[in-house]
């Protein structure tokens, strides 16, 4: 499958430590694949170590996650208690009017797209990958951009903001774009993510960009020739 051996190469050439994450959306889990009672952002690490995840609405241990990721449209008295939990627990935001601006203003979850997202090593993913989630540090993330735009020359618009799941998957997912985040702070912690991880998420058309620059960018494997380097006259 051309996705498992492209997730080969972006590793070989970008000296990536832990495997890209596909992430698709399907009705029919593949075999063997299990849905253990977990948080989408554990399931994405855990997918990064070699793991392959089935995530829906029965087995999201986040409320959030649930939301994010499309599956649950929490009731109204579940997004009172949200909203405490992101002012007075996470202290993420400052009061309702700003988790609300948020909300509505950022991409919104595919609602009924399907009835399980699926995360796995790219490598070994039995799926064709919606978007591909690259875990990285930041000299590898502006070698991906550069290499994500080498032949359109059109620049990121990129969402860093908000939950780690839907940064990470839902923007890219529901726009086609690639997005660059950080993860949120709460996400980081619970995970223990390393203080130079972030993530390059890439929709499967941004992938197959990504892997035929390879050769021609210097953000791939082309050597960079500075004899071409105008020089003042």
């Amino acid at each position: 499958m051309q996705w498992q051996d492209w997730c080969r190469e972006l590793v070989e050439v970008l000296g990536l430590s832990r495997t890209p994450v596909g992430v698709v959306y399907t009705d029919v889990l593949p075999q063997g694949v299990e849905t253990p009672n977990c948080r989408a952002c554990s399931a994405l690490h855990r997918a990064a170590a070699g793991e392959t995840i089935g995530v829906s609405a029965a087995s999201s241990a986040c409320p959030g996650g649930a939301m994010y990721l499309g599956f649950r449209t929490p009731a109204p008295e579940q997004m009172r208690k949200l909203r405490d939990f992101l002012i007075n627990g996470e202290k993420l935001f400052t009061c309702p009017a700003a988790i609300h601006r948020a909300q509505k203003q950022a991409v919104q979850p595919p609602l009924g797209m399907a009835e399980y997202a699926v995360l796995g090593p790219l490598d070994t993913l039995p799926l064709q990958p919606d978007v591909v989630v690259v875990i990285c540090n930041p000299a590898q993330a502006a070698r991906l951009i550069g290499l994500s735009y080498y032949e359109s020359g059109e620049p990121l618009q990129c969402d860093p903001t908000g939950a780690l799941c839907r940064a990470a998957i839902t923007y890219s997912l529901v726009t086609n774009r690639v997005n660059v985040t950080f993860g949120d702070i709460t996400a980081r912690k619970m995970e223990h993510v390393p203080e130079d991880q972030l993530y390059v998420t890439l929709p499967l058309q941004a992938l197959r960009s990504v892997i035929a620059s390879l050769d021609g960018c210097s953000c791939g494997r082309a050597a960079v020739d500075m004899s071409k380097l105008p020089t003042a006259e």
